[in-house]
């Protein structure tokens, strides 16, 4: 595929070339297996971050999945709706001269794309995947801190019971109208937002002391100082 500078593959064309490729264990792109290393793709039939390998099994639903995946044709399923929260992450930058050729992406779910390094040597981009591969737990952890932090300052700012969070959570789709997108996908604090949106008014004066201790001690684990 020829270099378009305008117009990037589509995840099919990127899934079709890296499909029998591997990260060897010192961070080179081979087209063979040897000890230590890693297919890119762990599964083609289910499509997956690259790198922490979250999933969105509403691909499931697809109407065309069944049909589709045992049959010549099962890589049409990369460019399936439900694919495109994997998002198309340039190996090389293209301020570093990197291409829009299949050969220079990479499909990672926002959080990966985000953190992965953009640096002239490609092998710090295949030395990050495999270290989040090996880690995910570890790095699903803290990132879940830091959405919780995210939510907990903004909820303080705006005077909301942070004891009500889980109400907050379960009336997000009821406020998604109200999210806007930054380019593709929502920012951090635009989810924080909606959640903190239904979360109820904090009022000091009605509650308990046990609540109060409670709220300062849920402050606390997010390294949130709060003057109440």
């Amino acid at each position: 595929m020829e270099n378009n500078k305008k117009y990037s593959p589509s995840r099919k064309q990127i899934a079709e070339y890296w499909k029998d490729k591997y990260i060897s264990k010192d961070f080179k792109i081979i087209d063979f297996y040897e000890e230590g290393a890693e297919p890119v793709i762990t599964d083609l039939g289910e499509p997956e971050c690259w790198a922490c390998a979250m999933f969105n099994h509403r691909i499931y639903d697809n109407p065309n999945y069944d049909r589709l995946i045992n049959t010549n044709n099962y890589m049409r399923i990369w460019n399936f709706p439900e694919v495109r929260y994997l998002q198309k992450a340039h190996i090389k930058s293209k301020m570093l001269g990197g291409e829009n050729i299949p050969s220079n992406y990479f499909l990672l779910c926002k959080e990966c794309h985000q953190e992965s390094p953009d640096f002239a040597d490609n092998r710090y981009f295949y030395a990050y995947i495999r270290y989040v591969r090996k880690n995910a737990y570890k790095i699903s952890e803290r990132r879940n801190k830091k959405m919780m932090q995210a939510i907990y300052e903004m909820a303080y700012q705006m005077n909301k019971n942070i004891l009500t969070v889980d109400k907050g959570f379960e009336k997000i789709p009821l406020v998604s109208k109200k999210m806007g997108l930054h380019i593709t996908s929502f920012s951090l604090y635009t989810y924080a937002a909606a959640v903190v949106d239904s979360m109820d008014e904090l009022n000091l004066k009605q509650l308990s002391k046990e609540d109060y201790n409670k709220m300062k001690s849920e402050f606390s684990k997010y390294d949130i100082y709060v003057d109440f």
